[in-house]
């Protein structure tokens, strides 16, 4: 890849905002394809193309969802001074990226009309995206609906997305109850993105006045709301999804994932937070979402049939960034932080 092509896609990562949702919002959602595929005892492998096209109809999803934010956020991102990529941009660009991912998301559309429950939350999503961004309905300036929207529109609906898609590809009956607590778990996990995400953006959404939840109410009401309503429904639904994938890579890995976080915490003084902001945090179990939940399964599915390291090595190549920077804590921990620890231990007993 030459110097030029390279800009021209750190330009295009740029425009859709790419790094704020490639891992976070859409490792989890394929996490849940491999958890439908596991407890559906279908092999991954066999799954290959539907997985692509699956990440693919994400990607673009998304990248419509960055676009027409940014675009109908610029004159209240100039007045906040917060990082626009579309502020002083040129109208034939925005059109032309506009004009781009509305006919890629037709493609997408058209190849799922096979699916028409898929179909129908497809579209439903890009509906999602636009009524919270585009005036006159405009539900980001509408204080609860926004909220609301957007937890749906990043979360519940593609979820539901790869279930049904991954469904398809059987005659096993899908099981109301796995639907259920799938349902419930992206929608609270959603909910608490989007509290924590407007408290982070209070002064700025105040100073630009957009009526966000947080700015009509207050972000003590949210923090109280996200810690003592929305998280116990999303930890509690995520503690049923993981009894009913029996899949004890689940347990192994949130065990692996609560031992890192405590010792950050001990070590490195990280706060490790439900949804209220601090100057050195970490929002809780966000890791272990786009982490660790996509590779047990990956890992019960690898046992279930070894052809699937296929699928767990592409994963792997596709998301090594964050696994990458889990280890690297995880081995700086263990390298360093803990013999320290039991050295200057026993010098002060020596003494």
């Amino acid at each position: 890849m030459n110097q030029q092509t390279l800009n021209r896609f750190q330009q295009l990562i740029k425009l859709v905002r790419a790094k704020e949702w490639w891992s976070y919002k859409l490792a989890p959602v394929l996490g849940t394809a491999y958890a439908t595929a596991a407890i559906l005892n279908i092999s991954l492998i066999s799954l290959w193309s539907t997985l692509l096209f699956l990440l693919f109809a994400l990607v673009i999803g998304a990248s419509y969802a960055s676009l027409i934010n940014n675009i109908c956020d610029q004159e209240e991102d100039q007045i906040s001074g917060k990082a626009n990529y579309f502020i002083g941009r040129s109208k034939f660009l925005i059109a032309l990226a506009m004009i781009g991912c509305i006919v890629l998301g037709l493609i997408v559309s058209g190849l799922l009309i096979q699916v028409p429950l898929a179909l129908c939350f497809y579209i439903g999503n890009w509906l999602l995206f636009t009524v919270y961004s585009v005036p006159p309905i405009r539900l980001k300036n509408r204080g609860i609906w926004g909220g609301l929207a957007i937890a749906m529109g990043e979360s519940l609906v593609p979820q539901i997305l790869s279930i049904f898609l991954i469904a398809h590809n059987t005659d096993k009956p899908l099981s109301a109850t796995w639907l259920t607590m799938i349902a419930i778990w992206a929608f609270a996990l959603g909910l608490r993105s989007i509290l924590w995400h407007q408290i982070l953006d209070f002064e700025n959404d105040h100073l630009a006045g957009i009526n966000t939840f947080a700015v009509n109410t207050s972000k003590q009401t949210l923090q109280r709301l996200g810690k003592w309503v929305v998280f116990p429904i999303e930890f509690l639904s995520l503690l049923v999804i993981l009894l009913l994938s029996n899949n004890v890579f689940g347990w192994i890995f949130i065990g692996i994932y609560f031992f890192t976080e405590f010792l950050r915490y001990y070590f490195w003084k990280l706060s490790i937070v439900i949804i209220e902001p601090t100057n050195k945090h970490r929002l809780f179990l966000f890791e272990y979402y786009d982490v660790f939940y996509p590779l047990s399964f990956l890992a019960l599915s690898s046992c279930q049939d070894p052809t699937n390291l296929i699928i767990l090595g592409f994963h792997l190549l596709f998301y090594y960034s964050r696994i990458w920077w889990w280890m690297k804590d995880f081995w700086g921990l263990l390298r360093w932080e803990i013999p320290n620890k039991f050295r200057n231990h026993n010098s002060h007993v020596k003494l």
